[in-house]
């Protein structure tokens, strides 16, 4: 191997390309470098988290089983408590329809934990640190060449490193793909979800809300007892009325958003919004690189399923990995930028991320409608939907578990 060259070389340090890095590094042996622009994350991991995060992810049974077997998941419960969810309520705007989920119809202990986003990142990156990974912190890349043995990635302050495949793992607007020309589909939502925590004067009993407003979903995600976070979604020309609110009037607006279900708004903390869009990549893989999460595909995020659509990226990619390489028998000779290697990967993840996107869209439209044939019928479909048991409990296991086949990192350790 010539030097200054890997195996892999990960763009992008969050949640997904540290958990890539880590997995190619302790599960398939591969030699791997992780380039991440933020210069703080030279002092990553930290430990000084946020008491009340603003960003949380909705961490299902096969995210929680990947940071399992890649070895994080017990730092995670050093640093702060991990709260299940045991239940999730839907409703509509009037909330005569309702539709409940809840774990014990599917022999489930919980239907998954809400998690700090910052917490997953820092565990994954305590995972790093132990396993000697090496990491570029502070680096931007500017130049991406492949040829038929190698890929080239530049910077604009460092020597160009060399791998045999290249991730992009860097988010909704990445390097890698517009370097690799890959085309995006994408949609602008015109909306933008506000977040934060709040303290409510009832307790959640550890259930998801969510009711369908006419400005956008509203939602309770509980994280501890009486503490929830927020996420408010909004016509996007709102964006600026709503983080100017004082914290009254806020609290105010959030009861009305919610309709009084957890009573009054005690309290809140910082709050943060983005905007809403989808984003698809016209294909994940190319000669000697590939796409992984928010790089390859972005979703409504009110189901909670964007870091775990990622995680199922990272465990079908080192599973494709595994398998290719149990079929060489010398190792030496393993390519994992080999192109019709990269392709099973697409074939496996495209399509079901696709399915993922457009179902969330149909859910919304269904329940957001405010007039017309849908919202006069929608309160009778949403009994008879909340009494279709069947069908619910395949919905909450492929919320917690994904689409089959599952990848073996997902499989409970």
């Amino acid at each position: 191997m010539q030097s200054n060259a890997y195996d892999v070389v990960v763009v992008g340090g969050g949640m997904v390309g540290a958990a890539l890095a880590l997995a190619l590094k302790t599960q398939a042996r591969l030699s791997v470098a992780l380039i991440e622009q933020d210069p703080g994350s030279e002092h990553w991991p930290s430990t000084d988290l946020a008491a009340y995060p603003t960003r949380v992810s909705a961490i299902s049974r096969a995210s929680e089983n990947l940071l399992k077997n890649l070895g994080v998941w017990s730092w995670l419960l050093e640093q702060q408590p991990l709260y299940p969810f045991v239940g999730m309520q839907v409703c509509d705007a009037d909330m005569t329809g309702e539709v409940h989920f809840d774990a014990m119809d599917i022999d489930e202990p919980n239907l998954g934990h809400l998690v700090a986003n910052q917490a997953i990142q820092m565990a994954l990156w305590h995972g790093l640190r132990q396993h000697g990974i090496t990491v570029m912190s502070g680096q931007t890349i500017t130049a991406l060449a492949v040829d038929t043995e190698w890929a080239e990635v530049g910077f604009a302050n460092h020597a160009p490193l060399n791998a045999k495949l290249v991730v992009g793992a860097d988010g909704a607007f990445s390097k890698v793909r517009q370097l690799a020309g890959i085309g995006l589909d994408q949609h602008d939502y015109q909306q933008i979800a506000l977040v934060g925590c709040v303290q409510t004067q009832a307790d959640h009993q550890q259930i998801c809300w969510q009711r369908y407003t006419p400005t956008g979903p509203f939602a309770f995600l509980p994280i501890a007892p009486k503490i929830s976070s927020i996420a408010w979604y909004m016509p996007a020309d709102q964006q600026a009325w709503a983080m100017s609110l004082s914290k009254d009037a806020f609290h105010q607006q959030l009861y009305q958003a919610s309709a009084g279900h957890l009573g009054e708004i005690v309290d809140s903390w910082e709050r943060a919004s983005f905007h809403l869009s989808r984003r698809h990549a016209q294909a994940y893989v190319k000669p000697r690189i590939a796409l992984v999460g928010d790089a390859a595909h972005t979703i409504n995020p009110q189901a909670g399923q964007g870091v775990n659509l990622g995680f199922l990226d990272v465990a079908s990619l080192v599973d494709v990995i595994i398998q290719a390489q149990s079929a060489i028998d010398d190792p030496k000779l393993f390519d994992p930028g080999r192109f019709s290697l990269l392709r099973q990967y697409e074939r496996w993840r495209r399509g079901d991320n696709a399915l993922m996107q457009r179902a969330m869209e149909v859910f919304d439209w269904g329940l957001g409608q405010q007039a017309g044939l849908v919202n006069q019928v929608r309160p009778e479909l949403m009994k008879l939907a909340n009494i279709a048991q069947p069908v619910k409990n395949k919905l909450m296991r492929e919320a917690l578990y994904g689409r089959q086949p599952y990848p073996q990192l997902t499989s409970n350790p």
